[in-house]
This record gives structure tokens, C-alpha cells and sequence, in this order.
């Protein structure tokens, strides 16, 4: 069984999630609970977890903190992330961190939190197959040599040189070493990084294979150098000889292209390279580094599986003015597409607009904050169209979009997206097949926290009371006072199940003056008065 802790200083929430999960039949065993973050690193720190589940905002230590803490005695931590924020920078971190998943607390429920556990135990299978035990103690050793060759790759890189001579020294020790040879520095980037993780199911399998398969390829060549830089980055030392070696240049550039080659076969992704100018010294090779780790922006518009020179990048964006103002006709079109549910309209909209954005060069950021704003118009209306419980988070579009590294991945996740809108919006028309009805059930969602009135609802739809009431009864089966009811005290229960509001605040939530009233309403919807429903559902 793989173990598992829970940090959260919500007792609640800790009670809720020990006790409505069924550990065992899911494979896990439930290692600890803990309110206090400290007190889980220091269990941590003991006895290493599979999973954590942790939220993020807790006093003494952060959630955030925490991870990097545990991360650094476990890499392979699996971690998911509970929280209420909706928070652009949290989703950052997270993405930044490698968390397995972001859950918020609104739509946790059992089932989501099982549905985690199951994909969370299906990734660590596939490890544990990958490594069997006899291989186990090998790779913690080469988890440890590949760690610390990472971190004096990223020191070299974003930390000062205060010490050339220890600098020297750790180099020569990974295999770096000055002589009569300058050193070639290449930066290499997985394409499709995204594809590539999902693939793999982790960031760390990715990064595993990937390094197994630069070693292998490296046998050969002996005088150069691999570091893992980052997830799906990698930098190559290259050898550099005089111009007076013939085909030292060509021979280099033949080498990266057997790389791509095998990287593409054995791993399925495609990468590209940045080759820098040959340095002779550690503060030249840092100065080209730090060059090509900051291209990451200018890298979203070069082509798949290139080779080119740093010199060579394009380090200019179109103004993003031109970008907003073009907002409104490119939301139309995709409106358009979804809602007419045409299909054949997404190749034709996406390849105008992502030509639109290469062709103008717009920084990458905008254009993902862009898009995001247009997904979130488009998803809030497909919402509203019913009345169904979904889980929507505008964090979880966040951390899709961040992990976007080209035009061209944002090309495919688009069409893959609208595809999806499109499936979405021709469910809710088959749900109800009168545009009246939807626009009803509509109104009646977004005003959850008001008193609801079949007048108020007529009115809005400019139809008379006694007319919308038969329509309604006739294509829903129940009454629309039935409906108002059946939404607000589903909405309740859920509220009931993941917060620690009182009754009173939560029937304001729900428009009722009245807790009493609403009590009432409760216990005649579900059988049991509010409280009973909360101890109920905590004891599981």
C-alpha cells in the first residue's frame, strides 16, 4: 500500500477527508493527519510519504513550503494541492512545483478526491513496474547524482560566481574541463511538453527517460557534457577545437540531430536546440546560459525540432493593443462554432487566429491571458445554460494554459477545447430541447442567493407567469417552484459537506431571511434538519 498525509489546519476538512475515503480498498494507508505543517515535516522528514495532500494556506508554513521541503528528501513525492484561493500566482507555484493536482475546496466531494487517489495510484504503479525493487537502491543513487547536477547547473545559472576556483573544482567533477578545447554550451527544450508529461504520467518519469536516453546516446562521446536544466530542458557542453579542426562546427550540428532523432524515437517528443558561441572560462559559459534559459518567450514561436543559432532568436513582440482589439471578433467566431455546434468552423477560426498571433509575434503571456479571458466568457455561458453541478475553476485554465510552451501546442489545445465546448453545448440542447426552458433553468442558477419568483422568471423571459409554468412543468416534469427548491437545497448539501459556514450563513447564501424557514424547507427535501445532515455526512 502507498502511504498518505494529510496537512490542513481546517479539523473539519482533516475529519471529513479521514473519515469519507475508503483508503484501503484504494490502496493507500493512511499515514497521518496533521493541522499543524511543522509538525508534518517533521513526520516527513522521518518517514517518507507517497502522497501528500496539503493545502495552501496554513500559519507557521505554507503549503507551498511544505512541498519544497518533503521534495527535497523525496523527489518522487506525489502531491495534491487543496486550497480556496483562485489565485493566478498559486496556480503558478503549483505548476512550478509539479503538483499531481489542484483541487479547490468548493468542489471537493468524496468522489473527486477519489477519482485523484485513483489516478495518483495508477502513476505510482507505473513506477514501481518501471523499477523493480532489485533497481531501487541504483536509482537513488542516480536520482541523487542527476539532483546534484541539476542543482550546480541552475546554481551556475542564477547564482553569482563568488568562488571560480570550488566552481572549477564541483565542474571538473560532472565532467567539465578547461584545456586547450573551448566549451560550445546548447540548450535543449522538449516541443511538446504537456503531450510529453501526460504521456509519461510525471514530470519525474519524463525527466528519468529522457536522461537515460542522453546517457546512452552520450556513451560515445566522451568529452561531452549533459545537465538536466529543467522539466523537458537540457543543456549539452560541447568540445569546441580551433577553427583549424575541419568540421567541428558540422560535426556538433550532425550530433544534434542524431540526439532529435533518437529523443523522438525512443520518447515520442520532439526537441529543438539553441547552440550558443564557444566560451573558455565559467563566467562566459554563465553569461550564454542565463541567454538561453531566458529565451523561453522567444521560444514559443520557433518551429518544432529546429537547431539554431542564440544569435539568431528573435527577442521582438508585437504590441499587444492590437491583440485586444481584435477580442470581440475572434470571441464571435468562437461563439459561433460552439453554439451553432459547427464542427468543421474550428480548423478554419483556430488557423486564422493562431496565424493572426504568429505573424504579429504578441508576447506569449498576453496571448494566454487573452485566450483565457475568451475560454472563461465562453465556459461561464455553457454553465449557465444549466443547472448541472460541474466543477469549474479558472485555476485549472490557468495551469493548462501556463504549460503551453509554443504557438503550436496552443494551436492543438484550442482545437482540442472547442472541440469540447462544442460536445458540451450539444448535450444541454438535447437535455432540453425548448431554448425557453434552458434560459429559465439559467436564470434561476445565477440567482441562487435571491428569492426566486415564477414572475421574476417570466419577466426576464418576457413571457406571461401561467404560460411559462405549464412549459415548464410539461418539459421538466416538476413545477418551477419544485425546481427552485430541488437547485437551492442541492446547493445546501454541498455547502454543508465542504464549508464550516453556519445554517444562518448559509441560507442568506441561498436567499432565505428566515434560517428556520430554510430548516424547514431542508428537512423536508432531504429527511434530516440541516446540522443532522453536516454530522452525518463528517462521520461518513
Amino acid at each position: 500500500m502507498y502511504s498518505v498525509m494529510i496537512v490542513d489546519d481546517d479539523l473539519p476538512v482533516l475529519e471529513f477527508l479521514e473519515t469519507s475515503i475508503n483508503w484501503s480498498e484504494l490502496g493507500f494507508r493512511l499515514a497521518g493527519t496533521y493541522d499543524d505543517p511543522l509538525e508534518a515535516l517533521e513526520a516527513g522528514r522521518k518517514d517518507k510519504t507517497d502522497v501528500l495532500i496539503s493545502d495552501i494556506g496554513m500559519p507557521g508554513l505554507n503549503g507551498l513550503e511544505l512541498i519544497r521541503s518533503l521534495r527535497e528528501n523525496h523527489s518522487m513525492l506525489k502531491v495534491v494541492i487543496l486550497s480556496c484561493h483562485d489565485d493566478f500566482q498559486y496556480a503558478q507555484a503549483a505548476v512550478k512545483l509539479s503538483v499531481s493536482e489542484y483541487v479547490l475546496k468548493e468542489t471537493m466531494n468524496a468522489r473527486l478526491i477519489t477519482e485523484v487517489l485513483l489516478q495518483l495510484k495508477e502513476q505510482l504503479d507505473v513506477e514501481a513496474g518501471v523499477l523493480s525493487k532489485s533497481l531501487k537502491l541504483e536509482r537513488e543513487v542516480e536520482l541523487n547524482r542527476s539532483a546534484s547536477k541539476r542543482h550546480f547547473i541552475r546554481s551556475t545559472v542564477n547564482e553569482p560566481l563568488l568562488d571560480i576556483a570550488e566552481w572549477n573544482r564541483k565542474a571538473e567533477e560532472f565532467g567539465i574541463k578547461w584545456g586547450e578545447h573551448a566549451i560550445l554550451p546548447v540548450f535543449g527544450y522538449a516541443n511538446q511538453l504537456k503531450e510529453a508529461v501526460n504521456r509519461f504520467q510525471s514530470k519525474d518519469l519524463f525527466v528519468y527517460t529522457i536522461e537515460n536516453i542522453m546517457e546512452e546516446l552520450l556513451v560515445d562521446y566522451q568529452e561531452t557534457v549533459f545537465f538536466t536544466y529543467d522539466t523537458g530542458e537540457i543543456i549539452l557542453l560541447f568540445p569546441h577545437y580551433s577553427e583549424l579542426h575541419v568540421n567541428n562546427s558540422q560535426k556538433i550540428m550532425q550530433t544534434l540531430r542524431e540526439i532529435q532523432n533518437c529523443l523522438l524515437q525512443y520518447s515520442k517528443i520532439p526537441f529543438s536546440f539553441l547552440t550558443g558561441g564557444p566560451v573558455k572560462n565559467a563566467k562566459l559559459l554563465k553569461d550564454q546560459l542565463i541567454q538561453m534559459a531566458e529565451t523561453k518567450n522567444q521560444r514559443f514561436y520557433l518551429p518544432e525540432s529546429s537547431v539554431m543559432k542564440l544569435e539568431h532568436v528573435s527577442g521582438s513582440f508585437g504590441e499587444g493593443d492590437l491583440l485586444l482589439e481584435q477580442y470581440m471578433p475572434a470571441l464571435e467566431e468562437f461563439r459561433r462554432a460552439i453554439f451553432e455546434e459547427r464542427n468543421e468552423m474550428i480548423n478554419e477560426y483556430v488557423s486564422k487566429w493562431i496565424d493572426f498571433i504568429q505573424y504579429h509575434r504578441f508576447r506569449p503571456m498576453e496571448v494566454k491571458e487573452w485566450l483565457l479571458k475568451m475560454i472563461l466568457d465562453v465556459r461561464l455561458r455553457l454553465k449557465s445554460l444549466q443547472h448541472y453541478n460541474a466543477t469549474f475553476s479558472s485555476e485549472l485554465l490557468h495551469h493548462d494554459l501556463l504549460e503551453l510552451a509554443s504557438v503550436r501546442e496552443l494551436e492543438l489545445w484550442l482545437k482540442d477545447y472547442l472541440g469540447e465546448a462544442i460536445g458540451w453545448a450539444g448535450q444541454v440542447h438535447r437535455e432540453s430541447h425548448n431554448r425557453e426552458i434552458v434560459e429559465c433553468q439559467r436564470f434561476v442558477y445565477n440567482h441562487l442567493d435571491q428569492k426566486i419568483s415564477l414572475e421574476d422568471a417570466a419577466t426576464h423571459l418576457h413571457l406571461h407567469p401561467s404560460y411559462l409554468s405549464r412549459l415548464f412543468k410539461r418539459e421538466t416534469g416538476e413545477n418551477f417552484v419544485e425546481y427552485v427548491t430541488r437547485i437551492k437545497m442541492g446547493k445546501a448539501k454541498e455547502l454543508l459537506e465542504i464549508t464550516d459556514k453556519s445554517i444562518e450563513e448559509i441560507a442568506e447564501m441561498l436567499g432565505y431571511d428566515n434560517k428556520n424557514y430554510f430548516g424547514k424547507l431542508f428537512k423536508a427535501h432531504t429527511g434530516t434538519v440541516p446540522n443532522g445532515y453536516r454530522a452525518a455526512h463528517i462521520k461518513g
